[in-house]
């Protein structure tokens, strides 16, 4: 979809609002956030990247029906507008859910071993693009028709989630069906024109489908069942992401020839993605106990199970154990949360031998309570060989005045340097404004400087 034609539809949108303001209940926020990242870090007068991104998000309640606008904008222009419809037919709920949005890609530059940020190496790329690394390739397109149905009949919730996305749409953030991958500030996105090549420059478009039905027996256990077909995982946009993404063997067009075995692992005929179980709310001799298990096709099963308990009122504990191999009985992981008072501890075993590899300690209190106080909050780390982790945080609110200070100290085998400090504050002059700002300081230098100014209505 051009922008001129999303333009008309947002106008509309506003048109209708203002028609019915008088009637309507209207609500939302808009924030302008800056930031600031150094060029480099070689000398105290440098050159900045900058970046101002801006925010409007407006719901309109007319007679039952919500409609919704979350428009973002940025230096290139609108970065997204996610438009939204929510009702209630009786029992039935209805959400509606369109995603526009200009492609994005990263600025890479080709190494022998692979493409990376510019500016980067191999040891700093990990499948995400950073913020002042993203170009735009297109205009404002079409992304995806998410429409979600909710009826519940006799204490049975039946839901339905139905997606209809392009496939080929550009994710700069990595790790989905939607590879970032395939394309660069070279490349132009056709949002225009469509076809059934997956994994080029023009959009290809896929239908997929979640069923999700849930109720509760008369002892109160309550049982889930999913099932999808073509959708997995997550789909992102620059700044906006939702569960659930089509995969691009999926694709709508008639005759497509694509291979049913791309994407990781082979489809059925009915392109069979994933089975889910849960069953929640079982209490055995005082230990409360919910189960999760998974199954997808060509992969083992997958099965959890976390449960909650009391100590003598003294303490709460609350534990996790996961398995991939559940017909062997082996287990993958095991983790443990105990809270007392002030202090709250993380074990976690990630290797299923019963010994834990790692401890993460929490302690939180208040300090100088009667004049002055501050929030105070501290996390150590040990993975075994000896303390790797260390952040002391300290916090005071005054009046409509709230700043942080964070540090973190880093090592290994017990021998900690230097990380990073972040600096934040807020300011809330009450009836919906705030100022926000944060800066972050690390061994090489100064690592972004950002404000948010917001309203809320």
């Amino acid at each position: 979809m051009s922008r001129r034609i999303l333009s008309a539809f947002l106008a509309l949108t506003l048109i209708a609002g203002f028609a019915a303001v008088t009637k309507a209940d209207v609500t939302g926020s808009f924030d302008i956030h800056f930031q600031m990242i150094p060029e480099g870090l070689q000398t105290e007068a440098v050159q900045f990247y900058f970046d101002i991104q801006a925010n409007l998000q407006v719901n309109v309640t007319l007679s039952g029906l919500t409609i919704g606008t979350d428009i973002g904008f940025g230096t290139t222009g609108i970065e997204f507008a996610v438009i939204t419809l929510d009702t209630s037919l009786g029992a039935l709920t209805v959400n509606d859910t369109f995603v526009f949005a200009p492609p994005f890609a990263c600025d890479l530059e080709t190494h022998d071993d692979g493409p990376y940020p510019m500016g980067s190496n191999t040891a700093e790329w990990s499948g995400q693009c950073p913020g002042q690394y993203v170009t735009a390739i297109g205009e404002v397109g079409f992304v995806k028709k998410r429409i979600e149905l909710e009826l519940n009949i006799a204490g049975i919730t039946i839901n339905n989630l139905a997606l209809f996305e392009d496939v080929d749409f550009p994710d700069i953030q990595g790790g989905s069906n939607h590879e970032h991958d395939h394309f660069t500030s070279g490349d132009v996105y056709n949002v225009t024109s469509w076809d059934s090549e997956v994994d080029n420059a023009t959009p290809t478009y896929g239908f997929g489908d979640v069923i999700t039905l849930s109720g509760q027996t008369v002892s109160g256990i309550t049982v889930t069942g999913r099932t999808n077909f073509c959708a997995s995982g997550r789909n992102y946009i620059k700044k906006r992401s939702w569960l659930y993404e089509v995969n691009k063997a999926c694709t709508a067009s008639l005759g497509n020839t694509l291979d049913p075995a791309i994407e990781g692992g082979a489809k059925t005929g009915f392109f069979f993605e994933e089975e889910y179980l849960g069953i929640s709310g079982v209490n055995l001799g005082g230990i409360d106990l919910d189960m999760d298990i998974y199954f997808w096709p060509l992969l083992p099963l997958y099965a959890s199970i976390t449960g909650s308990f009391d100590v003598l009122d003294l303490a709460s504990v609350e534990f996790s154990l996961t398995s991939t191999n559940i017909t062997n009985l082996t287990l993958d992981d095991i983790s443990f949360v105990v809270v007392t008072g002030n202090l709250i501890l993380y074990l976690s075993d990630t290797d299923g031998d019963l010994q834990f590899d790692s401890t993460t300690a929490i302690f939180s209190g208040v300090l100088n309570p009667n004049q002055n106080p501050a929030d105070f909050t501290a996390i150590v780390v040990n993975d075994g060989s000896g303390i790797t982790y260390v952040e002391l945080d300290f916090g005071i609110t005054r009046g409509i005045l709230a700043f942080d200070v964070a540090t973190a100290f880093a090592g290994s085998g017990g021998a900690l340097g230097w990380y990073y400090t972040n600096f934040a504050m807020s300011v809330d002059y009450g009836n919906g404004f705030a100022i926000e700002a944060d800066m972050t300081f690390s061994q090489s230098g100064l690592q972004d400087l950002g404000m948010t100014v917001g309203v809320t209505f």
